[in-house]
C-alpha cells in the first residue's frame, strides 16, 4: 500500500472523544477495585478517589498540551520523543505496550468471571471470545468502535447512576471523615491502587490522528472526561459505603452488584452484572485500540524492516492498522489465560506511573528547550514560572508519592 494511502481516517468528533475518555476511565476498574480500595481507605474512600483523580488531572494537563502540539497516533511515544529523545521514547514504548496488553488481559478474566454468573462457560473460551470480538470492532474502524464504546459507556453510566440514585437516602448515615485502621497511609494506598483506572488518558490521546480538529477537541476531551469521572467516582464511593461498611465492601465479590442487590434483590444484581459486562468489554476495546495505534506509530517511525508490516492500513470502509490490532489481540489472549486482575492492578500501575511521570518530565524538558515557540492555536498549561508549568511539577511530585504507596501495596500484599 502506498504511503499516500497510509493515513488514518479522521472520523471522530468531540462527542466521540468525550465518550472514549469517560468510557476508557469509567471501565472495569471501578467494578473490582472499589472493594479492595475500601479495605485500605475506610470511609474516606471518596478522598482516595479524589486524590487519584487530582494527580491524574495534573498529568492530563500535560497530555492536553502535548496532543494539541502533536496530534499523533503515538501518544506518549511522540511526546517523550519531542521532549527527551527518540531512544528514551522507544524504551518507554515498551512500558506503554505492557500496560496496554496486561491490563485488558486481566480485565478479560474479570469479564469471564462476570459472564459465568449468568452462563456457565469455561473461562478460557470467554477470555478468547471477548478479546477477539473487541478486536473485530477495532478492525471495522474507529467510528464503529466509537459506536460500541458510546453504547457501552451509556449503559455503564446508567448502571452507576442507578447505584447512586437508590443509595442517596442513605448518604446521611455515612461518617465521611472516619478513616480506616491505617489512617492517612490507607487513604494514600487506596489512591495508588485506584490509579489503575486512569490509564484511559493514555489510550484517548492515541486517537488524535482519527479526530476532527484535534488541536481543539482532544485537549477539551482529555480534561472534561477527567472531571466527569471524578464526580462519578466520588458519588459511587459515598453510595457504596452508605450501603456496606468498608470491611464488608472489601469482602464482596462484585461489590457494586452487591450494593444494588441489597436495594433491588437478585434482579438488581443481575442487571449490574450485565452492566459490568459492558464496562469490562469496552475497556478491553479501548486498550486494544490505543495500544495498536502505539505499535502502528512506533513501526512507522522505526527503521526496523519487520516492524513495517504493522503500518499496513486496511479495513471495511476505514483504514485501520489490522496487523497491529491482530498482534496486540493475540498477545493479550496469551496473558489473559494466566492473568489476575487484583495483582495486575498494582503491577500495571508501576508502568502507568512510569509513563505518566515521563510525559510530565518531557513537558518540562520541552518547555525548557522551546521557550520562544509560537503558541497560536495551542492549548497551554496555565500557571507558569519562567515558562515551566507549575502544575506539571506538582504532577511529578505527586506521582512519585503514589508510586511509593503502590510499591507499599505490593510489599504488604494489599492487592
Amino acid at each position: 500500500m502506498g504511503m499516500a494511502k497510509n493515513k488514518l481516517s479522521r472520523s471522530l468528533n468531540f462527542y466521540d472523544i468525550l465518550m472514549f475518555g469517560v468510557g476508557g476511565i469509567v471501565g472495569a476498574g471501578i467494578y473490582a477495585i472499589i472493594g479492595q480500595a475500601a479495605g485500605l481507605s475506610g470511609n474516606m474512600l471518596w478522598l482516595s478517589f479524589t486524590i487519584a483523580a487530582i494527580v491524574a488531572l495534573l498529568t492530563a494537563l500535560s497530555y492536553a498540551e502535548f496532543v494539541s502540539r502533536f496530534p499523533d497516533a503515538g501518544g506518549s511515544f511522540e511526546y517523550i520523543k519531542h521532549g527527551i529523545g527518540e531512544k528514551t521514547a522507544l524504551v518507554m514504548s515498551i512500558f506503554m505496550a505492557f500496560t496496554g496488553i496486561i491490563a485488558p488481559a486481566a480485565i478479560a478474566i474479570s469479564f469471564a468471571e462476570y459472564l459465568n454468573r449468568l452462563v456457565e462457560i469455561p473461562h478460557w473460551i470467554a477470555i478468547i471470545g471477548i478479546i477477539i470480538l473487541m478486536s473485530m470492532f477495532n478492525i471495522l474502524g474507529s467510528k464503529q468502535s466509537s459506536y460500541y464504546n458510546t453504547i457501552a459507556t451509556i449503559v455503564t453510566l446508567l448502571g452507576l447512576g442507578t447505584v447512586v440514585i437508590f443509595t442517596i437516602p442513605d448518604w446521611s448515615t455515612l461518617e465521611l471523615f472516619k478513616m480506616g485502621e491505617s489512617g492517612i497511609t490507607g487513604v494514600l494506598s487506596g489512591s495508588a491502587l485506584i490509579f489503575f483506572s486512569y490509564v484511559g488518558f493514555e489510550d484517548l490521546v492515541k486517537m488524535a490522528e482519527e479526530t476532527k480538529n484535534p488541536k481543539k477537541n482532544m485537549p477539551r476531551g482529555v480534561l472534561m472526561s477527567g472531571i466527569i469521572v471524578l464526580i462519578i467516582y466520588v458519588a459511587i464511593a459515598i453510595s457504596s459505603l452508605s450501603t456496606f461498611s468498608a470491611i464488608e465492601l472489601s469482602e464482596k465479590e462484585g461489590p457494586l452488584a452487591a450494593v444494588i442487590e441489597s436495594q433491588w434483590g437478585q434482579i438488581g444484581g443481575i442487571i449490574l452484572v450485565v452492566v459490568a459486562l459492558f464496562a469490562t468489554s469496552k475497556t478491553i476495546l479501548s486498550n486494544i485500540l490505543g495500544t495498536s495505534r502505539l505499535l502502528y506509530d512506533v513501526a512507522r517511525d522505526s527503521e526496523i524492516k519487520w516492524l513495517k508490516k504493522f503500518t499496513t492500513l486496511e479495513g471495511f470502509g476505514q483504514n485501520t492498522p489490522n496487523y497491529a490490532i491482530a498482534a496486540i489481540a493475540l498477545t493479550t489472549i496469551a496473558f489473559g489465560l494466566i492473568g489476575d486482575l487484583k495483582i495486575v492492578a498494582s503491577i500495571s500501575n508501576i508502568f502507568v506511573f512510569s509513563v505518566f511521570g515521563m510525559v510530565n518530565i518531557s513537558m518540562v524538558r520541552y518547555r525548557m528547550k522551546y521557550k520562544e515557540q509560537s503558541e497560536k492555536d495551542i492549548f497551554k498549561i496555565p500557571l507558569n514560572y519562567n515558562n515551566i508549568p507549575i502544575p506539571t511539577l506538582l504532577a511529578i511530585a505527586s506521582i512519585l508519592v503514589l508510586f511509593g504507596f503502590n510499591i507499599y501495596n505490593l510489599y504488604q500484599g494489599n492487592t
